[in-house]
This record gives C-alpha cells, sequence and structure tokens, in this order.
C-alpha cells in the first residue's frame, strides 16, 4: 500500500482511473459531481488530493481538507471490503499523527451506513458526521552507524516540537545510546554532547600529526586506528564507558515511562540478545549500553557477567520487529546507514511505518567530529519535518515554500528561456513528461510538471556542495547559487570531517571527465562557443540530455534572468 498526494499535472495521468471511479458515501448527489469536484480541487494545488495503490494499482482517490475528509471516489471495478477503505484511510491519518478521523457528508448517513461507520469505531453526529479518536502505540527504531548517529537527535527534536509521544524504543548501537539519551528526555543535553564530540571521546588510540580535514590526513587517522584495533585485538572503548558513565543518570533511568530494548551480539556465536533496559539490573546498564556500541574488531568486546558481548549490528541493526513484537502499531525508523544486518520482516496491514533515511552521506562511521554531528542533527530534524510534519517541501534541499509559490519561479524560468531560446516547455505537456522520467533517476525522488524548476535548483546547490542542513526559501538558494559561481566553497569548512568515500566522491567530480559536474563544464563551455549556434544546439542537447541542459538553462536563468 503506498499513499501519494496528488498534484494537477497528474489528473490527465490518472482521468481514466478516475472517470471509472465511483462514490460509495454520500458527499455529493451524483458520482459525476464527485468526480468533478475532486478533479477541481486537485487543480488548485492545495495539497488536500491523495491517491492511494494497492501494489502498483491506483484504487482510491480522497481528499482531505484541514483534517476532515470531504471526498472519495472508488475504482469501479475493484471489489474491497469496508474494513480495507476505512484502514487506508486511517493510515493516511496516522502518517502524520492526526488527532481524529472526520468525515463531512452532504446528506444524512442511512441508517445502513451508520451501522458500517459504528462497526468501525466511529461515532456517527446529527445523522451525517462521523469521528473517531486514533490511538497510538509508537516506536522510534534507531538504527546502528556510529558517528552518523547525531541525524537522530534531530528526528527527536522534531519529534518533541511535533508532540509525539513515544511509547516504546528500540536501538542497536550509536541506536542504543541516542535511545537512552531520549528516555533522559533532556535534548539540549544531548545536543550539546554531540556538538562536542571528537573521537578521543570514544575511542583510546594513537592519533596522528596529520589533520583528518584532508584526504592524506583522513587516510593517515584511519591507518593509525586500523594498526591499533588490529595490535590491541579492537580499540579500547574506555573513554566510551566514561562517556556512558557520565553522561547516564541512574536516577532519570528509573523514572522512565517508555519501554526501551536494545540489541547486542553474544559471542563466540554472534548469537542476538536483546535487552530490555526496563527490567534489567540497574548497575548493568551501562555495560549493555557499552556492549550494543562495540563494534568487533575494530572496537573491543564487552564482558558481562563472564560473556562477552559485541555490537548488536552484527545480527539486528534495524530493530523494527523488536518493536513490532512489543505492541508498536507505529513505527518511525531512523536508518543512518551504518553497516550491519537489517532482518527481513513481515509487516502486518495493520501497521504504520515512516522511514527516515536522508539521501546525503553523512561522514564516516567510527571518527566523530563535532562540527559533523551539528550538520547532521540539523539534516535529521529538517528531513522529519518534511516527512511527518509535512511542512515543507524539496528532497535534497528543504523550502518552507508553497506549491504555487514553486510553480511561479518556474513560470518565470519557463518564458525566460522561451523568449531566449524559443524554447516552450509551457504547453508540451509530452515533453514536460519526458523531462520528468530523466529527472526522477537523478533527483531520486518525485518529479511532476509543477516542481521541474525546483528540482533543478537543488541539483545545481547539490554540484555546488551548498550545505542542505538549512531552511531555505527559493530566492535564498537561488541568491547563493549566483554568488557561487564567485567563490571557492570549502566543503570540509561547510559541514564539518567529510569521510574517505566522501573525498573520493569530490575528486571524482571535480576532476573526472565523465561526473556530472564535468560533463555541465564541457557542456556549458560548447554552447558558448557560439552564440549565434547557441538556440539550436540547446534544441539538440534538450532532446538528447534533457537534464544537463536545463540546468545549465537553469543556471543563467538564475545569473542574468531572475532579476530581470
Amino acid at each position: 500500500m503506498k499513499i501519494e498526494q496528488m498534484v494537477a499535472s497528474q489528473l490527465d495521468y490518472f482521468s481514466e482511473q478516475i472517470s471509472k471511479s465511483i462514490l460509495l458515501l454520500p458527499f455529493y448527489s451524483t458520482h459525476t459531481l464527485a468526480r468533478q469536484v475532486f478533479n477541481k480541487k486537485t487543480r488548485e494545488n492545495s495539497g488536500i488530493a491523495y491517491v492511494i495503490y494497492r501494489g502498483k494499482t491506483p484504487y482510491m482517490f480522497l481528499t482531505v481538507e484541514e483534517g476532515v475528509v470531504t471526498n472519495v471516489l472508488i475504482r469501479e471495478s475493484l471489489k474491497i471490503s469496508w474494513t480495507a477503505i476505512f484502514l487506508m484511510i486511517e493510515k493516511l491519518f496516522k502518517q502524520s499523527f492526526q488527532p481524529t478521523i472526520t468525515f463531512d457528508f452532504s446528506q444524512s448517513l442511512t441508517l445502513h451506513l451508520q451501522e458500517v461507520f459504528l462497526k468501525q469505531g466511529y461515532m456517527v453526529h446529527e445523522g451525517r458526521i462521523s469521528t473517531k479518536d486514533l490511538s497510538y502505540n509508537t516506536a522510534l527504531v534507531l538504527g546502528g552507524g556510529g558517528a552518523r548517529g547525531a541525524y537522530q537527535i534531530g528526528v527527536w527534536q522534531a519529534l518533541e516540537e511535533l508532540g509525539i509521544s513515544l511509547k516504546i524504543i528500540t536501538g542497536t548501537s550509536v541506536g542504543a545510546l541516542n535511545g537512552a539519551l531520549i528516555l533522559q528526555d533532556d535534548f539540549e543535553a544531548a545536543k550539546n554532547m554531540w556538538e562536542k564530540i571528537d573521537t578521543q571521546k570514544i575511542l583510546s588510540f594513537p592519533v596522528t600529526a596529520a589533520s583528518a580535514d584532508t584526504l592524506s590526513g583522513m587516510v593517515s587517522q584511519i591507518g593509525s586506528f586500523t594498526v591499533n584495533a588490529i595490535q590491541s585485538n579492537g580499540v579500547s572503548t574506555l573513554p566510551l564507558r566514561k562517556l556512558i558513565n557520565d553522561t547516564f543518570s541512574q536516577e532519570k533511568m528509573r523514572q522512565v515511562t517508555s519501554d526501551f530494548y536494545l540489541v547486542t551480539t553474544e559471542l563466540p556465536n554472534l548469537q542476538e540478545k536483546d535487552i530490555h533496559f526496563n527490567t534489567c539490573k540497574s548497575d548493568r546498564w551501562q555495560s549493555w549500553l557499552l556492549a550494543s556500541a562495540s563494534f568487533f574488531p575494530a572496537m573491543a568486546a564487552t564482558q558481562i557477567d563472564g560473556k562477552y558481548y559485541v555490537d548488536g549490528g552484527y545480527r539486528n541493526n534495524i530493530p523494527v520487529d523488536i518493536a513490532l513484537k512489543n505492541g508498536a502499531t507505529e513505527c518511525i525508523v531512523v536508518d543512518v546507514k551504518g553497516p550491519g544486518i537489517t532482518k527481513p520482516i513481515k509487516i502486518s496491514a495493520t501497521a504504520t511505518m515512516l522511514n527516515l533515511q536522508t539521501s546525503w552521506s553523512m561522514g564516516a562511521v567510527l571518527l566523530f567530529d563535532g562540527a559533523r554531528s551539528t550538520q547532521n542533527i540539523k539534516l535529521g530534524y529538517l528531513e522529519t519535518m518534511k516527512v511527518i510534519g509535512r511542512k515543507y517541501l524539496g528532497h535534497w534541499y528543504t523550502f518552507d515554500e508553497t506549491l504555487k509559490n514553486v510553480e511561479k519561479f518556474q513560470q518565470d524560468f519557463f518564458v525566460y528561456i522561451k523568449n531566449a531560446y524559443q524554447i516552450n516547455l509551457c504547453d508540451s505537456t509530452e515533453q514536460q513528461n519526458k523531462i520528468c522520467k530523466k529527472l526522477r533517476k537523478v533527483y531520486k525522488d518525485r518529479v511532476y510538471t509543477e516542481n521541474i524548476g525546483l528540482v533543478l535548483v537543488e541539483l545545481l546547490a547539490k554540484s555546488q556542495e551548498i550545505s542542505a542542513s538549512k531552511l531555505y526559501k527559493i530566492e535564498e538558494l537561488v541568491e547563493i547559487l549566483q554568488k557561487s559561481g564567485q567563490m571557492k566553497v570549502d566543503l570540509v569548512e561547510t559541514i564539518g570531517m567529510i569521510s574517505i568515500q566522501e573525498w573520493l566522491k569530490k575528486y571524482y567530480e571535480d576532476y573526472f571527465l565523465l561526473s556530472d559536474k564535468q560533463q555541465l563544464s564541457l557542456m556549458n563551455n560548447l554552447l558558448d562557443a557560439d552564440e549565434k549556434e547557441k538556440p539550436q544546439r540547446l534544441a539538440f542537447l534538450l532532446d538528447k540530455l534533457p537534464t544537463q541542459t536545463l540546468q545549465i538553462l537553469m543556471k543563467e536563468f538564475i545569473l542574468q534572468g531572475v532579476d530581470e
């Protein structure tokens, strides 16, 4: 099952399915009127229209206005039970943690329909309004990932701001440590710890003189870490134990009301060991936290009661199954892309799953840096507000914008390229669909006619290594892009310590001829070589390489056209 917010440009694509959909509930007097009103409201692009899929098949269209269901259309050819219909609508509301579902009808419900609503747990008021108070048993599932775990603190900040109550927390490795921080309910203390963290506060190994702010320095630090791990059968975790002892208060942990489960792995048979934190001996709390985060053989194993335990990621890096087994009805799953095994699990139809995993790289796993942690906390906060809070737009970046404002910016861009090069994208639905399909491959998220301009701005900002840990207005990011051509962006200064993989990717983009960045530069030089031939060359390139060509045109528009 998939739920997707609809935009006006999708109406053509879904026109046949909508035309064959029927009204099962008396929102309007006729099926035809219900379809007409649905189409009209979808065209307004006010974010109230949704399509629900079963597999890849769209089978329900509905509108929700300020928490009230105002229209539901079901594909006539599909046989579906009342229970399934109400379950899908409930999932839509639960994805944004709405307290109540309300149906408001234009006429009184028949006695039969009133009985249907009552059987589904609704109250019926005045014969035409039905409401159901939603109950939640929400779990926060925190995966392992070492230094990348700062992202999870940003997620927690957003959940607190949204007023989402957590009944269950499960965590592996750094997810276990963050779970314990959340239990203590002191966000500022947790944030302060992550922002001041460095590797020496976690692990004990000889640090080289070389700075980790360069590729050679990073390689040197990794080399020193590896040699020490081999010689010592795992780097000493005494600094991490001290941090745990200093950070976690037994008094606060005794007062927790949420259930907390952590995962560790028992040696030598690599058997998963799940610990219910609330019922284990209090003098073992710190040891179990350390055990869950002991990434052997890089880090030394932890001894508890004569047995040795290591990182829980060896058996269960994202413990969704533990949350569901203990009664969770909603799971907010935060995957920070750490090494480990993700267990395959079967999700029941009634469970609501909300997955948070950034598309951005978040740095090294075992090298900690306060500046990078600060960026990852901000990223976790913003992306949670997009996915669960539904407050903002964007994929790579986060925008405090309405779709209508984005469309206005895009329309100005379309007018610019039409006047400058006779390229008309405003009226060609076929060409717009082709462009959307190509852009999706590089954007890695939904692209539709209304957000093409936003997508191009994001891709340009990404290629210029502009920070994603800030909330933008579209004109703010455009202004930064205008200036980025005249200044050199220092990635380390912008986001903090970067990993070897990030260094290698940066070198690839900056110097390899076939990288996206170099291709854009070569195409731009080719187009600027002959101004007279530029319109014809652009038309050809737009047909063959629409993604790169539109980025070039958007960059030109930003540098020249926005102010005109």
